[in-house]
């Protein structure tokens, strides 16, 4: 059988995949999301019974997962085989197990149309919610990067609901709703009475917006914190090379630190690694050679002598070490508080490793160590534990290390600890270049999970990006105080929080999780249902 559609079956799959693309930003288009499942829904609900019309749906999907995810993840390829030529295989591989997750979607709804009376749109929007939870808990190899629920990002009131289910609850909003719009068209194409159909999608549609707009309109906001992002806007060519980097780091943080007054702000944010370079806690001091212990002191004295020439306490990225019983140091990519006269609380170490770039899956770094060399910080870094809530006692914060943003519980975790606002430090100067046509949409892709981070846990948040975009999030998820990309800047301002526990704090993905089972189950009892039901029979409730 061929993998790909021949002519005649591919416009279908080809547009979904393209409107979904078109449902992220940089784009800000408010139609896409809520159709862009259509065509390829329609596609499969109009395929013949049996394993032929299974494989119909299955390469339909794979080549709309393909167009999706190749299209919406082309920065992989463009902005890192600058780097190292590892990103074509890395970029060509995640793009076909992406697509595979859209294909096992389109044969799992395929097959569960043809054995169960289910409605198509139920079962759309429990496969499609099923199959992103899954993508999101891979272990080691989780890449939750832009669920359809984070298209609603650039429309923060219209996610309001995600307070209460969540992103992938939006996800599972958003799937249901393309359902309902697909069977409308099957309603319509077989000639039948619309008028129930129609207002049931209406409901569904309107429901969650409804309550997002009462949300946003209701929720009592209040200061957390004055705070400082930094954008050093250093080149990640120049980061490379650490002697440099380290020199040109710190003067553009010294010269920065010159446009904060003294002690106007709270807290005062530096980007991920800002410094790549190690900071060292004094029990594990000894073990270092005399030149990198005397390398870390300074660059802690540095950073409180910034820190007492702005009146405020640093988050300073950069290289956290600890010494195992064995004499074997571990590299973490960390997060320190430091205030004018020392650390301000426990480092904060990145638990969310970037795949093959900060750690190696399922491989334990003394191993990778002894089969390519010293790995220093990178390749084989360590994984994180704690999450601690910083701060002061009103205004604490935890911290989210790059693109530990898109994985939700964490922010969750921090709310149960009772953090009023949170910080992001990131580096995404991998995602692009300074030249226009150098720029990435991975430039405005990940900062839009932020947006959902804040409406989830109902607090604000402030990003220092290296390159940029740095900004501030309230807890109603508008942006604010948005920085140009690949500029030296500082913007000041105030976070905002709230008082609210919201039912996605309390009980996580509940929906998600809930439609994950429910997905298990429609494919059980379609796989042991004793039969098949004609298309016929099912056409009624379906369409």
């Amino acid at each position: 059988m061929k993998l790909l559609p021949p002519r005649g079956e591919r416009l279908a799959p080809l547009l979904s995949g393209l409107l979904l693309v078109l449902s992220f930003p940089p784009f800000r288009l408010l139609v896409p999301p809520f159709v862009a499942l259509v065509p390829l829904l329609l596609f499969i609900a109009e395929r013949a019974p049996g394993r032929q019309g299974r494989w119909e749906a299955i390469r339909a999907g794979y080549f709309a997962g393909l167009v999706y995810f190749g299209l919406l993840l082309y920065w992989m390829l463009v902005a890192l085989v600058y780097y190292t030529a590892l990103a074509i295989p890395a970029y060509v591989l995640t793009v076909l197990i992406l697509a595979g997750f859209v294909a096992s979607f389109a044969g799992a709804l395929h097959y569960v149309l043809e054995r169960t009376p289910v409605p198509l749109a139920l079962a759309a929007g429990l496969l499609w919610t099923a199959f992103e939870w899954l993508q999101g808990h891979l272990s080691d190899l989780s890449f939750p990067w832009l669920g359809l629920g984070t298209s609603l990002a650039a429309f923060p009131r219209l996610a309001g609901a995600a307070d209460l289910v969540g992103a992938r609850g939006l996800s599972f909003w958003l799937a249901t709703t393309n359902g309902l719009i697909a069977m409308v068209v099957l309603q319509a194409r077989a000639g039948r009475s619309l008028s129930r159909l129609v207002a049931l999608t209406a409901a569904v549609l309107l429901l969650p917006i409804g309550y997002g707009f009462w949300r946003a309109e209701t929720l009592v906001l209040r200061p957390a914190a004055r705070v400082a992002v930094v954008q050093p806007n250093i080149p990640e060519d120049l980061k490379l090379d650490r002697t440099q980097a380290i020199d040109s780091s710190l003067a553009a943080v010294r010269a920065l630190a010159a446009r904060v007054p003294p002690g106007t702000v709270d807290l005062v944010v530096w980007p991920e690694v800002t410094i790549p370079a190690l900071l060292v806690e004094e029990p594990h001091l000894a073990a270092l050679r005399a030149d990198v212990r005397a390398a870390s002191q300074a660059l802690e004295e540095e950073i409180r002598s910034l820190a007492r020439l702005m009146g405020a306490p640093i988050v300073a990225g950069a290289y956290g070490l600890e010494i195992e019983p064995d004499g074997k140091p571990v590299y973490f990519n960390s997060a320190f508080l430091v205030g004018p006269t020392g650390r301000l609380g426990p480092r904060y170490d990145k638990q969310y490793l970037v795949p093959f770039v900060e750690r190696v899956p399922f491989i334990d770094p003394a191993w990778l160590e002894r089969l390519i060399g010293d790995i220093e910080y990178f390749g084989g870094l360590g994984r994180g534990r704690d999450a601690p809530a910083l701060g002061p006692e009103e205004g604490r914060f935890g911290i989210l290390i790059c693109y530990e943003s898109i994985f939700a519980p964490l922010a969750r975790r921090y709310r149960a600890e009772g953090v009023d606002y949170l910080v992001n430090i990131t580096n995404d100067a991998w995602y692009g270049r300074e030249p226009w046509y150098a720029r990435t949409t991975a430039l405005w892709q990940h900062p839009a999970h932020l947006t959902m981070r804040a409406i989830e846990q109902r607090v604000g948040i402030a990003r220092a990006a290296n390159t940029g975009i740095s900004m501030f999030v309230d807890p109603i998820g508008r942006t604010y105080q948005r920085t140009r990309l690949f500029e030296r800047d500082v913007r000041i301002d105030t976070v905002y929080t709230t008082d609210t526990v919201t039912l996605y704090a309390r009980w996580g993905d509940w929906l998600a999780s809930g439609a994950t089972v429910g997905a298990l189950l429609l494919v059980l009892t379609a796989r042991f249902a004793g039969g098949r039901l004609a298309r016929a029979e099912g056409a009624g409730r379906r369409g």
